[in-house]
């Protein structure tokens, strides 16, 4: 397998109790714009979740966090770019310092990777907020439509 065609994705948490199937589809439009015939996705943080802000109290240990690293590490070893998704806001409580340190970790892996690094509108915005951020950004477009104009490739 070529990868130059797989772009991963790094996501926040596995959902629980819904499939992903939105979000996913969402991975896969960007995907499409940026020329890349594969999504993967890994996570910044391993164990499912509900809801993002449950990570401040699942996520308040080095477990989760340290527990994602191998798979974060393969999918770069197989991708030929980054989608950062994660989201914006950091947990509170312990889990903020933990999510911090795995941001900074995942930076680190990424930049020895040498790969170029994309996000919606210069942040790792979670693919559930894109078209909130396209539409206030593109107020006359469809997001289909303004996709493109908001995926940015990170300096």
């Amino acid at each position: 397998m070529n990868p130059e065609g797989v772009l991963l994705t790094i996501g926040s948490n596995p959902p629980l109790g819904t499939s992903g199937q939105r979000t996913m589809g969402r991975i896969a439009l960007a995907a499409e714009v940026l020329g890349y015939s594969e999504v993967r996705l890994a996570n910044l943080f391993a164990l499912p979740t509900y809801r993002t802000g449950d990570l401040s109290t699942v996520g308040a240990t080095a477990d989760g966090w340290l527990q994602a690293r191998p798979l974060l590490q393969e999918g770069l070893t197989s991708a030929g770019a980054v989608l950062l998704a994660h989201g914006k806001q950091a947990p509170s409580g312990s889990a903020r310092q933990h999510f911090r340190d795995q941001v900074a970790w995942m930076d680190e892996q990424i930049a020895l990777a040498g790969l170029p690094v994309w996000w919606v509108g210069g942040e790792a915005r979670h693919p559930s907020r894109w078209q909130r951020h396209t539409h206030r950004t593109y107020p006359s477009l469809t997001f289909e439509e303004a996709l493109p104009l908001v995926l940015e490739q990170r300096s």
